[in-house]
């Protein structure tokens, strides 16, 4: 009997004649189920399935059990029972492929023809446990080539790793969410898999360079720009870009950033004197530092962006909100990248055709030089609530953190500045005479801080349009979206790793995990 003929209702059929044709036990239905099936792979999958709920119907509660190991050894015997007919069903979506690429391979790599070098086996450890497929390997023998691959496995997206793709992305959903240790108990509990954190580690390890790389040829590809710095004719749109209709009125960006600990693997040329001490202390003496000396460590910021439709803010009470959705962007590295990044969630967002881009920040000034590099008119509103903290900075700066003298001192100036008078708060500053080296640099980099940024104040006119005036969505971001993974206590990160982690928190916030996964089986 051919398996890829068979269908469910056949299936049934031969499951009601094992049931007559026997006295019902289910050993004997299942003996019958593989004498109806003999020499069917399918079928024999089938029996196999049938045995195994068998022995799980007729095993009994063990001395001790309770709801939970019953409930954990149930969840284990379902996998039991499907995996082998998943893994039939997969060798034979398998073999289809084989058998329509019979002829001439192209090599991927250099475009020569690849030779069939018959078919070998392989393993793969899934969500069901171990699968093992014979799939057809072609190699190339061009010289300087030997690439060598299986068409069949590619077009169904398995890896060259030893684990599928469904249970990479549960690792890596975890390992996103957690600590790497802590996420391989969770796929253990979960999935009752056995993963190594080693494993998990590499696994997000590859996932992260490849959200990194699809996320440079999307930016390259979506460009507002053109190779000499001249706006591109057409400007494409992403194809998961919203309706046209959904196109809002008033569009939210709020950029800000967040500094993780990274490390640097240090070199002969790049230590210090105090570093090459170090290095010797700890090669004479490993217990204090050891390995750890060969590592300079350094911040790095990660860039976070949140993007909202205006219409989506709601108010839950007096004086408190909340977004009710948002978009995320995040980023280690320059600004000149990370705003080609937020460039590209605005055109899928349709933010560039707003009638009014709000831009809050605190003031950066590679904010600025963001916002001077959009290619589309923005409203700058410098984040009130930044202003009322270096203020209040200042008042403790100049009389102390719990002096009455100043909290009236602090509640004045804040005062003047929510009324759109920051000059005053200027003026105010240049008659403070402070003693105080500390004191003096605090006075003047507030002022500093104010008159840089007067454009960008006019608090009461911007709550006469009903805009919004602070940046708590992107703060939030770099503590839920950044920091609780890439800000642990103890972490010490390599720069590319950061990277990495950074952009696979944004996708895991923006609901994107598993679209991701399947974009980076298409490329």
């Amino acid at each position: 009997m051919d398996s890829t003929e068979i269908s469910s209702s056949q299936l049934l059929s031969i499951l009601s004649a094992a049931f007559a044709e026997t006295d019902g036990s289910l050993e004997a239905v299942t003996e019958r189920i593989g004498v109806l099936f003999a020499g069917d792979r399918r079928g024999l999958a089938f029996a196999v399935g049938v045995a195994e709920l068998a022995r799980y119907g007729a095993a009994e509660w063990g001395e001790g059990d309770t709801a939970v190991e019953a409930e954990g050894e149930a969840v284990m015997a379902s996998r039991r029972i499907i995996a082998p007919l998943f893994q039939v069903k997969m060798q034979a979506r398998v073999d289809a492929l084989d058998a329509s690429s019979r002829g001439e391979c192209v090599c991927a790599g250099c475009g020569s023809a690849a030779q069939s070098q018959g078919r070998r086996t392989r393993g793969w450890v899934s969500t069901l446990g171990p699968i093992s497929l014979r799939r057809r390997y072609v190699c190339c023998d061009t010289d300087g080539c030997s690439r060598g691959e299986a068409p069949a496995q590619k077009a169904l997206g398995l890896a060259e790793s030893d684990y599928t793709p469904r249970l990479e992305e549960v690792c890596t959903m975890m390992a996103i969410t957690v600590p790497f240790g802590m996420a391989t108990q969770l796929v253990g509990k979960l999935c009752g898999i056995e993963v190594s954190v080693k494993a998990v580690k590499d696994m997000t390890e590859r996932r992260g360079e490849s959200v990194l790389t699809l996320d440079a040829a999307r930016t390259e590809a979506f460009a507002p720009f053109d190779e000499r710095g001249l706006p591109v004719a057409t400007q494409p749109r992403p194809p998961n870009a919203v309706p046209v209709e959904q196109t809002p009125a008033v569009a939210y960006l709020e950029v800000d950033g967040v500094i993780p600990i990274t490390r640097e693997e240090l070199t002969g040329k790049e230590l210090t004197d105090t570093e090459r001490r170090r290095q010797r202390r700890a090669k004479k003496a490993k217990s204090q530092g050891g390995k750890g000396k060969r590592y300079r460590i350094v911040g790095r910021e990660v860039k976070n962006a949140v993007l909202y439709d205006g219409k989506n803010c709601a108010r839950e009470s007096v004086g408190r909100g909340c977004i009710l959705d948002k978009t995320y962007v995040s980023f280690l590295g320059e600004w000149a990248p990370f705003a080609a990044r937020v460039w590209v969630a605005m055109l899928c967002l349709r933010f560039d055709e707003a009638k009014l881009l709000v831009v809050l920040s605190d003031g950066a000034e590679w904010v600025r030089s963001l916002v001077k590099w959009l290619p589309v008119p923005t409203l700058l509103i410098l984040d009130l609530f930044h202003v009322k903290h270096r203020v209040w900075q200042a008042a403790h700066s100049l009389y102390g953190e719990k002096s009455p003298k100043a909290a009236e001192w602090a509640r004045v100036q804040c005062d003047r500045i929510e009324a759109g008078d920051a000059k005053k708060v200027i003026q105010a500053l240049k008659f403070l005479t402070p003693t105080r080296a500390e004191t003096q640099d605090c006075v003047r980099l507030l002022s500093l801080y104010l008159r840089n940024n007067l454009d960008r104040m006019d608090y009461p006119a911007y709550r006469a349009r009903g805009l919004r005036i602070g940046s708590g969505a992107v703060e939030s971001a770099n503590f839920h979206v950044t920091g609780t993974r890439l800000k642990l206590q103890g972490m010490r990160w390599s720069a590319a790793g950061a990277a990495a982690m950074a952009g696979l928190r944004a996708d895991l916030f923006n609901g994107q995990h598993e679209i991701r996964t399947h974009e980076i089986m298409a490329a």
